[in-house]
């Protein structure tokens, strides 16, 4: 069975933080070390990683909510914090979802919205309390299927952004 908690030692997955990146790279758009990541539209300051251990530094660096099915980690989201955003300014400061990945062999079970849910009803004080955000690609249908029926809505698109046909959508969730 499949358990969701924040990592507070999130150190101790690095490895498996690691492995679950590479294995996803070619799932995103572009993929994580595609050169062309560097262009994308952020929320945050400067670009973004451009190596998986990029990713995986920025993870250990910040809050790691995780999924465990028998103490393996299947899935997890690296969530910064938001102050100032051009494309979220109505909805900072806030908690954003920077990073979320599922283990393949694990897709399609509702981990992605066990870790939303839990994102929304266990955020820890240290983190903004006002709004949840994140951004994907327009023709990933699965997440934005799951950010929809959270209550998510899309706030801001930057249109062929990741390639022509591909926009960059920020959705985001004002917290009660």
């Amino acid at each position: 069975m499949v358990t969701v908690s924040w990592c507070r030692q999130p150190a101790a997955e690095a490895t498996a933080i690691r492995e679950l990146l590479s294995a996803a790279d070619d799932a995103f758009v572009p993929p994580l070390t595609d050169a062309s990541r560097s262009t994308i539209s952020r929320a945050g300051d400067g670009p973004g990683p451009a190596s998986i251990e990029g990713y995986v530094d920025d993870c250990l660096d910040r809050p790691l909510l995780g999924a465990f099915d028998a103490g393996r980690l299947v899935g997890f989201a690296s969530l910064e914090t938001h102050h100032d955003s051009e494309p979220l300014a109505d909805y900072t400061p806030t908690t954003h979802v920077s990073v979320l990945v599922v283990d393949e062999s694990a897709r399609g079970q509702g981990i992605a919205t066990r870790i939303y849910k839990h994102l929304l009803d266990e955020l820890p004080d240290e983190l903004p309390q006002s709004a949840v955000s994140t951004k994907t690609w327009s023709t990933n249908h699965a997440h934005i299927a799951i950010l929809e029926s959270l209550g998510f809505e899309c706030v801001h698109r930057v249109v062929d952004d990741r390639k022509p046909g591909v926009d960059t959508v920020y959705y985001a969730r004002r917290l009660s």
